[in-house]
């Protein structure tokens, strides 16, 4: 009988992976040269997005914390568009911008809202609940951290994209839920808008905007996916899913009431 791989060797090694960029096959963007690990123009629109609705502060600069930041692209991004920005992942040592931003390490599968003093004006997790075992769990303690009327950003691969719903009807499996992604990435949870939606309201916030991002086709355009396309371009027709949420990435802008 073999022992049980450690769940904390199994981050180190998906941690490993980003790092290093996936042995360099992933063809990655970058800002300020850290690398982006996120679908094709998702980290522009959340800078849009956070803009227009808790845009930074003067006097009093708006309190940022972002969950899964991973190499620290976007906690960069943020902090250039002046927001006084905290960032949090399970591990420090792929963090590029640690010198001048503050990092706190934090295991999001627990008890974290309890894990800072202060809280927050707005809170982003981008890419990140797909990767954790409860996202009911995790949307509680999201809405702890929060000041009242405090603004979330949240995004995951969206199963709701005909591209997504095409390879469930093919392979059984969900497009970014492959075997390689659950061993490589750590996509542990596949979480559909609706049940997403479900998860927020019954934390207690309310839904200001929801939209996706990236093109879903993008990565079956290969003789050997024409299957595929075939089946999505069918789906799509058919869909009754509007095509604002039909991206790779579906995201939303939820709101902690003021009292």
């Amino acid at each position: 009988m073999t022992d049980s791989p450690d769940p904390l060797d199994k981050a180190h090694e998906r941690a490993r992976n980003f790092r290093d960029a996936f042995g360099g096959e992933a063809d990655l963007s970058t800002y300020q040269g850290i690398p982006i690990f996120a679908a094709p123009g998702l980290h522009e629109l959340v800078a849009r997005t956070m803009l227009d609705a808790v845009p930074p502060g003067n006097d009093v600069r708006v309190r940022v914390l972002e969950l899964g930041a991973g190499g620290g692209a976007l906690s960069q991004r943020l902090v250039d568009l002046g927001y006084a920005l905290t960032a949090s992942d399970l591990f420090v040592e792929r963090f590029a911008p640690r010198e001048h931003v503050p990092f706190h390490p934090l295991d999001l599968n627990g008890v974290f809202s309890t894990q800072l003093p202060e809280r927050f004006d707005a809170l982003v997790a981008l890419e990140l609940i797909e990767h954790l075992e409860n996202p009911h769990h995790f949307m509680r303690e999201c809405f702890a951290m929060l000041r009242p009327g405090g603004t979330m950003v949240v995004s995951t691969p969206n199963l709701a994209n005909p591209v997504s719903q095409a390879m469930f009807v093919r392979e059984g499996v969900f497009q970014w839920y492959r075997d390689e992604d659950y061993r490589e990435q750590g996509h542990i949870s596949p979480i559909a808008p609706v049940v997403l939606r479900r998860c927020w309201t019954e934390a207690g916030f309310a839904l200001q905007w929801e939209g996706s991002v990236s093109n879903a086709w993008r990565r079956v355009r290969k003789l050997r996916t024409a299957g595929t396309f075939a089946l999505a371009s069918l789906i799509a027709l058919a869909s009754g899913t509007p095509r604002a949420l039909r991206g790779e990435v579906y995201l939303a802008l939820l709101r902690k009431p003021a009292s």
